[in-house]
């Protein structure tokens, strides 16, 4: 059935067999069917799999009933027929279902919530008011009257994430991975924590085209931490290094997670202008997460080997991820959708590995990965029909505006503090939900309220968006760190909380993204762009440092004070011109430079100090 699905959204980027919803129904057929038959192999109790029998079942006939009875359900769009809405509501348990199995319970209920809200919110007094509505009407709008399940968010995952989540599944069977070690230890060899820089080269190269922080670190840190383990870093800290860098990969273009897609969606714009604007915000978290690494290395005294680079194994296999990871980024580029990118980069990726030996994959082989590839394709999809329910009664109810008003009540207006309550919601959102449907719900929730309080909406977006993928290692439900830590036989919370060290950038830059306009590519003013090119790095910089209490040499307790100041006066001047009553951002990157050439000046001193006394002590 996962090859079957992969066929059919292969070719249906060539060929218009079907319309629209037929197409978007086929799709639901194969990932309800998919989800259900997933679970059945795994469930040995007869009774347990008696009842993913009758889901399976009852899937295949809600679809076929959708797909035989298109013209009548759209022309009965709030008034539906009995068997109408007995399907409807059949569709609606299933969706819900099939998310919990893929997921967990945490997006189902918050579904749950909202439908419950659509069927009773006329009692409840306030501003959460609505007018009645029966339950035929419900059930329209909900599924049935193709929206809800059926949606903007299942066309999107139809059409534009499917095969980039299948794309990324190709990585494990083509045989990139020695390049892309191979590429990390080009980096490590020149940086003292020389093994864990080759993972997060390698993780965040993975984490481009995957889209999934737990299954990068599963392709990734299968090599990446034992090899850690081996040269000095602890069990944690191995683990916490690759969650960090695995769900990195999600912030960086081409791919961006698939999540991106979406927002390229909500905002209105081409998803070439999504994948520019995010550029620099990820360059920014990787630097910092390079430097984070490095100064963890100092402060936990690792002398890694320095390893040379096997660079006829780069040169080789180099193609391999280069040519398609570029094609898409070019297709992009010349305005072509997506779904048609994705479909010319598995074929040059496939072409490419059969043309070689060494890596060419034998056909069983293939065929899994294929159609592993497909079934979380599949999980995906049915959570964003979930999300279409909840996105449905927010429109119909009204209750997206009325949230609005409500989040620009209880933030008195103010924005910061509208911003800290989007944060939260998006972390706990993200800690049991997909990125795909984290972010989607935030972003149909309290990204309104944020614009309607003058957020720019790609900068409200790109908020939500960093904090829903950085979730996943942030604790207590850090799901990145807990697959790091099982690899690495680590305790859990000590590796999420090494890993929310590592990763204190994706706290910083969302809001430096709300502040400054640079960092989407918007610049305003050419002298504020240039110095927050400069200031935000050395920002991120002093900060590791100061988290670290280290730079090339451990810090003294005055110069971790010049650090602090130094990363709070660069921010500063970041942020502050967007607030014309306090003109301090030129003193204060006066300051921050002062301080940072002062904190250079007194490491190298101290470095050269220490370097001598050893000399002279042999």
């Amino acid at each position: 059935m996962g090859l079957a699905m992969f066929t059919y959204q292969m070719v249906s980027t060539q060929y218009l067999f079907v319309g629209s919803f037929e197409h978007q129904n086929i799709h639901l057929f194969f990932a309800l069917f998919l989800a259900f038959l997933n679970l059945m192999r795994l469930r040995t109790s007869p009774w347990l799999w008696a009842m993913q029998t009758v889901l399976l079942l009852a899937g295949i006939l809600c679809t076929v009933y959708v797909g035989l009875n298109l013209e009548h359900l759209e022309e009965v769009v709030g008034y539906p027929d009995p068997v109408d809405v007995l399907v409807g509501s059949v569709l609606i348990v299933l969706s819900l279902e099939a998310t919990r199995q893929a997921w967990g319970l945490t997006l189902p209920i918050v579904a749950i919530l909202f439908i419950l809200y659509f069927f009773f919110g006329q009692y409840i007094p306030g501003p959460l008011y609505h007018r009645a509505f029966n339950f035929d009407y419900v059930i329209s709008y909900l599924c049935i009257g193709l929206t809800g399940v059926y949606g903007t968010f299942l066309s999107i995952s139809a059409n534009q994430i499917f095969l980039f989540v299948v794309f990324g599944s190709l990585l494990s069977v083509i045989k990139i991975n020695d390049f892309l070690y191979e590429a990390g230890k080009v980096v490590g060899r020149h940086l003292e924590g020389g093994p864990a820089q080759t993972a997060v080269v390698s993780s965040s190269l993975v984490g481009m085209v995957t889209g999934a922080a737990v299954a990068n670190v599963a392709i990734t840190g299968a090599f990446t931490i034992p090899y850690m383990k081996r040269v000095g870093y602890s069990p944690a800290l191995a683990g916490a290094i690759e969650a960090t860098a695995s769900t990195g990969g999600q912030l960086m273009p081409p791919v961006m997670g698939a999540a991106a897609f979406l927002m390229a969606f909500f905002v209105g714009v081409p998803y070439a202008d999504i994948m520019l604007a995010g550029i620099l915000p990820a360059v920014l978290f990787y630097l910092a997460v390079f430097l984070g690494v490095q100064l963890v290395s100092v402060a936990s005294g690792i002398k890694a080997p320095k390893e040379k680079a096997d660079w006829a194994l780069i040169r080789r296999r180099a193609p391999l991820f280069v040519v398609p990871v570029g094609l898409i980024v070019l297709l992009l580029l010349l305005r072509f959708s997506p779904m048609l990118a994705a479909f010319w980069a598995i074929v040059v990726a496939l072409a490419l590995a059969f043309l070689f030996r060494e890596t060419r994959p034998t056909w069983p082989e293939l065929a899994r990965c294929l159609a592993k590839g497909s079934l979380v394709g599949a999980k995906i999809a049915v959570s964003l029909c979930v999300v279409g329910m909840i996105a449905q009664t927010l429109v119909t109810t009204g209750l997206g505006s009325k949230i609005a008003g409500l989040v620009e009540a209880l933030s008195g207006g103010n924005v910061f503090i509208a911003l800290m309550m989007t944060m939260v919601v998006s972390i706990i959102l993200g800690c049991g939900v997909p990125p795909v449907a984290a972010y989607s719900l935030v972003a149909i929730v309290t990204v309104p309220a944020l614009i309607k309080m003058g957020v720019v909406p790609l900068s409200a977006h790109f908020f939500c968006f960093y904090f829903s993928i950085i979730s996943a290692v942030t604790p207590p439900v850090a799901l990145g760190a807990l697959a790091g830590a099982g690899i690495a036989e680590a305790n859990y919370f000590q590796t999420a909380t090494k890993a929310f060290k590592l990763s204190i950038a994706g706290f910083i830059i969302p809001y430096l993204i709300v502040y400054n306009p640079v960092l989407t590519l918007h610049v305003e003013n050419w002298a504020w762009a240039l110095g927050s090119l400069i200031s935000i790095p050395i920002g991120l910089m002093t900060l590791s440092a100061v988290i670290y209490n280290v730079g090339l040499i451990k810090f003294t307790v005055g110069e971790r004070i010049l650090a602090l100041a130094c990363s709070a006066s660069m921010f500063g001047y970041c942020t502050l011109r967007q607030f014309e009553h306090i003109p301090l951002e030129y003193p204060f990157l006066a300051i921050g430079l002062g301080t940072f050439a002062y904190l250079i000046f007194s490491q190298v001193k101290k470095v050269k100090t220490k370097a001598r006394a050893v000399n002279t002590a042999h």
